[in-house]
């Protein structure tokens, strides 16, 4: 526990760090927080408050692969108007700004963003002084390391060790993980793989146990040796491209010029105004086909919240890979004959047809870009259907299947953000006595000694416009009990496998009726004491579900004005939900179903409407006919 508090401490100071320096796919940023720099600064500021205009001077020092010595590349002057306020603290603003070198400024409220237009080499380092005016000399930056890694959690497990004796909170809250004041450089797949090294040592600490499977793409058992060097070919092909086309110094021309000489063909995905569920299935369905048909796929630039919640192991910046592209239609206009018939475009939408008919997408899109809009997916049907250009290919040349394909798709294109798992499971949270916190739910599902059953009962839009709903728990739990009929059938067919696998089955219940789940928590809640009692002292009864929910309302992303929250929130729940080993869904709705597809479980699922006869006991439905059910997968 003191080290998930430890991960706790580390966000935080990371977040306030006055300066963060960010170096990846060969671009150098500079990242400044103003509230910060206000804070770590205040004494300063007060010890010259005569000085309104204070000048800050940051020097970028780079160490070559041919050069041992760092020496400086570019020189930033920010002049920014100091107001203290009751000597306890100080606000910037910046007035003006001008480098030694090329490059580009935003500035937010509260960050500064510097970035160098100049393309580095991947062996260059960085260090980077500061100095404000009044300074005899600079002083060197340093930051927090995010996400932590290994050799800070094993120096605090050490200092754990050695001390566990005398070693008191507070001695344990001192301890911090060592700045850094050298920055290397990392590619969008370098930080995927971090990204997912630290969600799932995190996740290995909720129990203390290793049971979290780390990369699910390596794992040649469930990703096929061939369908992972596949991914790899392409991953590594857009790196190279994008890096050789989106040189921050080139003109649109040169651009263009290398763009037709490469032969280079865009796919670009356009989210739906729609739920989560619509958005990834239809992202993995587009990313899918970029691969197949060798395509560079280009991110929706309208996406902050995708980008805030998800490490994507592509370069999801569309504003650097193809910067023009918001205003193509005039440039198209002002291109010669010539150019224009290099440069075609064209919207496709998709839609209930993407699962039921077949495509050749190199003969239906030939436009050098093409933009993808849905909310479907055609993942399944490309593998499955009999008369699929692409069947033989992703079955017998990539030895893939109905069951993993999505998956392994899903997993390598993007993992879960460490910092927003913490955010979503903090160690202190509000007393809430009907449903079970987030920490409470996730460990509880990660637990060795639970055998989880997913429950998603999607009850309808009503629930998030505030009307239509019952409020009646006895006719509620009624309306929905085929969910959890079929989840009594499954522990009571399989309570010969619990016995022998000492396992306790529980039901995780996800829904976006918040009356939904309260009612079956007042029914039928897990007792939380359960998972802290030693041993297998909680065996269940024959009458008892053992309900494991949070019973806090929901939000849909289209029917709130807090867009990044309802996709966070969505995000949490489905990543929940896609670590059950059993998922029972409904029918009508993708949300269950794209978690249970990229759970990677490789499991049939149980899929139906709240008014069918629940037939769970030997009635299971293959993934191959659910991902054509509702909108596809």
């Amino acid at each position: 526990m003191k080290l998930l508090f430890l991960y706790e401490k580390e966000l935080s100071r990371m977040e306030e760090d006055l300066f963060q320096p960010i170096f990846h796919n060969h671009y150098l940023t500079l990242k400044l927080n103003l509230t910060s720099m206000g804070n770590n600064f205040l004494n300063y500021f007060k010890n010259n408050s005569n000085e309104k205009i204070q000048c800050l001077k940051i020097t970028c020092l780079i160490k070559s692969k041919y050069k041992k010595d760092f020496h400086p590349v570019c020189h930033f002057h920010l002049n920014f108007l100091i107001q203290i306020f009751d000597l306890k603290k100080a606000h910037l603003n910046l007035l003006s700004a001008n480098s030694s070198c090329l490059s580009s400024l935003k500035n937010t409220s509260d960050i500064i963003s510097l970035d160098i237009d100049q393309m580095f080499l991947v062996d260059d380092k960085f260090r980077f002084t500061y100095q404000w005016s009044n300074f005899n000399q600079a002083k060197l930056f340093s930051w927090s390391q995010w996400p932590l890694t290994m050799t800070c959690l094993n120096l605090a497990l050490k200092n754990l060790s050695e001390n566990k004796n005398q070693f008191t909170q507070l001695q344990f809250n001192s301890f911090q993980c060592p700045s850094v004041d050298t920055l290397i450089h990392s590619t969008s797949q370098e930080l995927f793989y971090r990204e997912q090294e630290a969600v799932s040592n995190w996740l290995d600490l909720q129990n203390d146990v290793s049971i979290y499977k780390k990369n699910f793409t390596k794992n040649s058992q469930i990703c096929s040796t061939k369908f992972q060097k596949w991914i790899l070919n392409y991953h590594k092909w857009h790196e190279k491209i994008s890096l050789v086309i989106s040189k921050r110094s080139i003109t649109f021309e040169e651009q263009l010029q290398r763009i037709i000489e490469l032969n280079v063909r865009f796919l670009i995905y356009e989210k739906p105004y729609t739920g989560i569920a619509d958005r990834i299935i239809h992202l993995i369905t587009t990313y899918f086909i970029a691969i197949l048909t060798n395509r560079l796929l280009i991110f929706d630039q309208n996406w902050p919240e995708f980008i805030d919640t998800i490490q994507s192991s592509l370069n999801y910046q569309p504003e650097l890979i193809i910067p023009w592209f918001s205003q193509m239609d005039t440039i198209i206009e002002n291109l010669s004959l010539n150019n224009q018939k290099n440069l075609t475009k064209k919207d496709y939408s998709f839609s209930l047809d993407r699962y039921n008919q077949d495509y050749d997408y190199e003969k239906h899109c030939p436009e050098r870009i093409v933009i993808f809009k849905a909310h479907t997916g055609g993942v399944i049907h490309m593998i499955t259907s009999n008369s699929s250009i692409y069947r033989k290919f992703l079955t017998i040349d990539l030895e893939m299947n109905s069951d993993n394909i999505f998956g392994c798709l899903y997993h390598s294109l993007f993992t879960y953000r460490l910092s927003q798992l913490i955010k979503r499971v903090p160690l202190t949270s509000s007393n809430n006595q009907l449903g079970h916190s987030s920490q409470q739910i996730l460990q509880t599902i990660l637990s060795p000694k639970f055998f989880p059953i997913g429950i998603q009962i999607r009850a309808g839009d009503q629930e998030f416009i505030g009307s239509g709903f019952d409020v009646d728990e006895s006719r509620t739990l009624n309306k929905f009990q085929t969910y959890f009929i079929c989840s009594q059938q499954i522990i009571n067919t399989n309570k010969t496998v619990f016995h022998k696998t000492n396992q306790i089955p529980i039901s995780f219940l996800l829904s976006d009726g918040r009356h939904i789940r309260q009612a079956a928590l007042k029914r039928w809640k897990f007792p939380f004491e359960c998972f802290q009692s030693l041993g297998n002292k909680c065996q269940l009864n024959s009458s008892n579900l053992n309900i494991l929910a949070n019973s806090d309302p929901v939000f849909h992303t289209s029917f709130t004005a807090n867009g990044i929250l309802a996709f966070q929130l969505g995000m949490f729940d489905n990543f929940l939900f896609s670590l059950c080993e059993q998922h029972i869904i409904t029918k009508h709705s993708g949300f269950g179903r794209l978690a249970a597809f990229a759970s990677l479980k490789l499991r049939d699922i149980y899929s139906f409407q709240p008014d069918q006869p629940p037939l769970c006991e030997n009635q299971s439905l293959p993934l191959a006919i659910s991902g054509h059910q509702w909108s596809g997968i």
